[in-house]
């Protein structure tokens, strides 16, 4: 029985050792949006803002509301493509260590 434990307590150790390494790698990972030639927004794996360029040719009060617009739905964009990609990540993991399909696991 202890035996059975320390397997159990070394496949958790693993499993720990490889969401820590996978979410290291996240953080490198770099994800690029643009609406056009207006705005670029960079995102990492870990749903983190890395940048936001926006083009100074659009710099006007007259283009104030459509780059707010424009600006909230690549950001969006940008999170939505990041949550894939730590998603797939993730489901990698779990498919590596053949672990059950557990909602909210990672």
């Amino acid at each position: 029985m202890w035996e059975q434990f320390g397997n159990v307590m070394e496949m958790v150790k693993r499993v720990q050792q490889y969401v820590s390494q996978t979410e290291d790698q996240l953080k490198t990972e770099k994800i690029e949006i643009t609406s056009g030639d207006v705005i670029k927004v960079m995102v990492n794996g870990q749903q983190t803002v890395v940048s936001i360029e926006i083009n100074s040719n659009y710099l006007s009060a007259e283009n104030a509301s459509l780059l707010q617009d424009l600006l909230v739905a690549t950001i969006n964009n940008a999170l939505n493509k990041s949550r894939e990609l730590h998603q797939e990540a993730m489901g990698k993991l779990a498919k590596d260590f053949n672990l059950p399909n557990i909602p909210g696991l990672f």
